[in-house]
């Protein structure tokens, strides 16, 4: 059985040497020592269409596909969709990006994926090998649904006991650049051709799983509550409910004192000059204050009553806009000894750490509300000690 793959060539590992010479000569070594049953593990989406073809990964794994069909002895070819579960390089990656409070998606996020646990393709693997009779040629395997990519990583995202993200769509053109210069980074997950493999989707046209199972495979919240997801970095904030109505409060405090001031003091306070200084000056300034105040008054009751990862963005969002129009224009206060501009840094760290530690809270949806099957008994088992 030839499981070897690899999502990134590099100089030292080319795709024609890992995905098909190497495991070429393998396929023919063991037909001359008289090996009778061979299974490699190619990926979905292998085929002989032009855009298969001018993809580099998925050419090199349907050249030893087609050397072990050549073969005179029993084979099979599967060609599993993602593939998740312990020690998963491409599940590590998914689990970080869901980890993140704004989360960006290639285009709209609806690219087809059918994820598989890497236990149930072991016992498909196994059960494929042990059958009597001839193995049977190529056959697709995947989960029990199909998914999209979006819908995945909220599966990642439920996983992780986080609460409801922020989705960022992302133009096409602008994630394969983003994939173009990953990869010139300590990773080896996502570059060109994986943009090009979502894009091509992952859900297969007959899923061979259940009838290799014997049974339905587990959904991907089964499987996740069975092995749970570890993040290449963990991003995680763990912060007690009782502290994270301090932290509130000492940022509601901020913002209505704030607002207070500047309404109550446009004077003494000096917002009328500063922000006369920031081209808002007479009926113009006072319109800006009013509107400053009515902003600040908000987020800051918002915080105390209705937290929400919307309202730590438009924070975040604030906080940087008026740091950096401060700075822009009165650049003095960005070297003031005292720190007028500085000491927002750690308030924005301060709305990213509540933003992260956002819980994951009952929906009222009916999906939400669904009873959820029980782990697979087989699945549960493939983790228990022996």
């Amino acid at each position: 059985m030839n499981c070897v793959g690899i999502l990134m060539a590099s100089r030292h590992q080319s795709f024609e040497r890992v995905h098909t010479r190497g495991p070429t000569e393998l396929f023919r070594g063991a037909a001359r020592a008289g090996v009778r049953r061979i299974v490699q593990v190619s990926a979905l989406g292998v085929g002989t269409d032009a855009e298969a073809l001018s993809t580099p990964y998925l050419h090199s794994k349907l050249l030893a596909d087609d050397a072990l069909a050549a073969l005179p002895l029993d084979w099979a070819v599967l060609r599993p969709s993602l593939i998740y579960g312990p020690r998963s390089q491409s599940a590590a990656l998914f689990a970080t990006l869901a980890s993140l409070p704004l989360i960006s998606l290639p285009g709209r996020g609806a690219q087809g994926v059918q994820p598989i646990h890497v236990y149930e393709l072991a016992e498909a693997i196994a059960r494929l090998l042990e059958q009597p009779g001839e193995l049977g040629g190529v056959m697709e395997l995947g989960g029990p649904d199909p998914l999209t990519y979006r819908e995945m990583l909220a599966q990642y995202r439920a996983a992780l006991g986080l609460g409801d993200a922020l989705w960022l769509p992302l133009p096409m053109p602008l994630m394969r650049l983003t994939a173009r210069l990953a990869q010139a980074l300590p990773q080896k997950v996502f570059c060109r051709d994986t943009i090009r493999l979502l894009e091509r989707g992952s859900v297969p046209a007959t899923n061979a799983a259940p009838r290799l199972l014997g049974r339905a495979p587990s959904a991907m919240a089964q499987g996740l509550a069975v092995t749970p997801p570890q993040p290449l970095v963990d991003l995680r904030a763990r912060v007690s409910p009782a502290l994270a109505a301090g932290l509130r409060a000492s940022l509601a405090f901020m913002w209505l004192y704030t607002a207070f001031v500047s309404a109550a003091l446009p004077s003494e306070s000096g917002v009328l000059q500063l922000l006369a200084r920031c081209g808002f000056a007479g009926p113009l300034g006072v319109a800006a204050l009013v509107f400053s105040c009515g902003l600040n008054v908000t987020l800051g009751t918002l915080t105390l009553l209705r937290p929400s990862p919307w309202l730590y963005a438009v924070q975040c969002g604030a906080v940087i806009g008026y740091t950096a129009t401060a700075a822009f224009n009165m650049p003095e206060l960005a070297i003031d000894h005292c720190g007028p501009l500085v000491k927002n840094v750690p308030v924005l760290a301060l709305l990213l750490l509540l933003w992260m530690g956002e819980r994951l809270e009952p929906r009222t949806d009916a999906r939400r509300h669904a009873p959820a099957r029980p782990p697979n008994p087989r699945l549960v088992a493939a983790t228990s000690p022996r």
